[in-house]
């Protein structure tokens, strides 16, 4: 009788684990829940960011919630978000999109959700970082700053305001 109720609740438990997980799959869903939207970054999403933003100045910035410079970092890009509301960031974290629960964790506590945002989706990341750039070993943070043209300059380390501000207003007053 003992070894009965022993796999009775057995069975219990797998039943209930699965249904939280179909939970936890659900609640992550953003196109059923409304949840936080991370698109995959895959190795010629670049191309599409590039061609959808065409004719507007944007940053792209790479970030990692394993890289404390580039969640502090975040700071700067609400900061330039609330001085100019036409800014466009779009944000792709290195990390794998199978880790979405905590990217979105991030996200959120950042206050990060208005902006576009991407995650590394593929097993090997350095296939995603040479099409991005050959040269580009994984530093972070790494930020693309591209005008109403399209040319594109690249800034390693973490970006300071008034150096977004400076040339963000560049680029509006160019487009003038």
């Amino acid at each position: 009788m003992t070894s009965q109720k022993l796999l009775w609740g057995l069975l219990l438990t797998v039943v209930m684990a699965g249904a939280a997980a179909s939970l936890v799959v659900k609640s992550w869903d953003d196109k059923n829940t409304g949840e936080l939207a991370i698109n995959p970054f895959m190795k010629g999403t670049l191309a599409e960011i590039t061609t959808s933003k065409a004719g507007k100045p944007y940053v792209l910035a790479f970030w990692s919630y394993n890289c404390g410079i580039c969640v502090r970092e975040m700071e700067v890009w609400r900061q330039v978000k609330k001085e100019f509301p036409e800014f466009e960031l779009v944000m792709v974290t290195t990390d794998s999109i199978e880790n979405k629960p905590r990217i979105s964790q991030v996200l959120e506590q950042e206050d990060m959700q208005r902006f576009e945002n991407w995650a590394f989706s593929d097993p090997i990341p350095a296939r995603i970082r040479n099409a991005v750039d050959p040269k580009w070993r994984g530093e972070l943070p790494r930020i693309h700053f591209y005008d109403a043209k399209g040319a594109m300059t690249v800034h390693m380390g973490m970006a300071k305001k008034q150096d977004v501000l400076a040339w963000y207003t560049k680029q509006e007053t160019e487009r003038l």
